[in-house]
C-alpha cells in the first residue's frame, strides 16, 4: 500500500506578505516591502520590496516565491534573497 503525503495548502498574499514583512525585519535589512502580486489559483507569487539608499535607481525590486511552501521554509527562502540582494547592492558602491 502506498502512503499518500498530505498536500500544503497555498499560503493566501495577507499570509506572504506578513511572512517576508517578518523576514525583512528579522534581517534588520533597509528595506520594506510593499506588496505582493499574484493570481488566486496560481501558486507563484510576485513579492514587490522597496530598498531605502540603493546605489542605482530603481530602488525597487521583485522576487517570485510559490507560496505552497511550508511558513518557516518561505521565510528562510525570502529572508535569504533580501539579504543577497541587498549584499549586491552594497557591493556594487564599492
Amino acid at each position: 500500500m502506498i502512503a499518500k503525503l498530505p498536500v500544503m495548502a497555498d499560503l493566501n498574499l495577507s499570509e506572504v506578505a506578513r511572512i517576508a514583512r517578518e523576514a525583512a525585519r528579522e534581517q534588520s535589512l533597509p528595506i520594506e516591502v510593499v506588496g505582493v502580486l499574484g493570481g488566486a489559483d496560481s501558486r507563484y507569487v510576485e513579492i514587490l520590496v522597496n530598498v531605502d539608499g540603493c546605489a542605482r535607481e530603481p530602488c525597487q525590486f521583485e522576487m517570485g516565491v510559490f507560496r505552497d511552501l511550508p511558513e518557516a521554509r518561505l521565510r528562510q527562502e525570502i529572508g535569504a534573497r533580501l539579504r543577497q540582494h541587498v549584499t549586491k547592492d552594497r557591493a556594487d558602491r564599492t
